[in-house]
C-alpha cells in the first residue's frame, strides 16, 4: 500500500459526523424553519439545522457538546504524549482513560458508528497529527501542559462524567 493511500484511509477514519445521514434517518422528525431551512430536534437535545448544503448542530443539554470535549481532550492528550516526563503516572492514567472514554463515547454516537478498531486508529491517528501540530516546548509554563494537568484532576474527571453520560450526537457547538 502506498504512503497516500494509507493516509486516505487514514482521513477517512476521522472524527465525523454524516449529517446528512441524520436527516435521512430523521427525516419524520423534519420541521420547516423558514423556507430554506430544515430543522431537526434530536435526543439529547441536539438541534440541526440545514441551509441548502450546510449544517450547523448544537447541543442543548446543558452539559457542553460532547464533540467539544473530545476535542479539549485530545490536546491534553497531545500534551502528555509529547511531554510524558511534566506528569505523572497517574496523570498521564487519568488524561489517557478519559480520552478513550471520549472516543468510545464519539464511536457510538457519531453517525454512522465507528467500529472499536477504527476509532482506535482514528484516535491514534489524530494524536499524532495534534502532538505534531503543538510542537510543544516540555516546560513548565506551557499551556497545553497545564491544561493536561487539569484534565487529569477530580473535578474534570466529574465534569466529562457528565458530559459523557446521556447519548447524543457528538457535536462541537457551542464550544466555549
Amino acid at each position: 500500500m502506498s504512503a497516500l493511500l494509507a493516509l486516505v484511509l487514514l482521513a477517512a477514519e476521522s472524527f465525523a459526523i454524516d449529517y446528512g445521514q441524520v436527516f435521512r434517518d430523521h427525516a419524520d422528525d423534519i420541521m420547516v424553519a423558514e423556507p430554506g431551512v430544515l430543522h431537526q430536534e434530536l435526543p439529547g437535545p441536539v438541534i440541526l439545522e440545514r441551509r441548502g448544503k450546510r449544517f450547523h448542530a448544537e447541543d442543548q443539554s446543558g452539559w457542553g457538546p460532547a464533540g467539544c470535549a473530545i476535542d479539549r481532550l485530545f490536546v491534553a492528550g497531545a500534551a502528555v504524549t509529547a511531554c510524558p516526563d511534566m506528569f505523572s503516572p497517574e496523570q498521564r492514567d487519568r488524561v489517557a482513560s478519559q480520552l478513550i472514554r471520549g472516543v468510545q463515547f464519539f464511536a457510538l454516537n457519531t453517525v454512522p458508528q465507528m467500529s472499536e478498531t477504527a476509532a482506535t486508529e482514528a484516535m491514534l491517528g489524530e494524536l499524532a497529527r495534534r502532538r505534531d501540530r503543538l510542537s510543544l516546548l516540555c516546560v513548565p509554563g506551557e499551556p497545553e501542559l497545564a491544561f493536561a494537568a487539569h484534565i487529569a484532576e477530580d473535578q474534570s474527571i466529574a465534569r466529562f462524567g457528565k458530559i459523557f453520560a446521556a447519548p447524543r450526537l457528538p457535536v462541537l457547538e457551542p464550544c466555549r
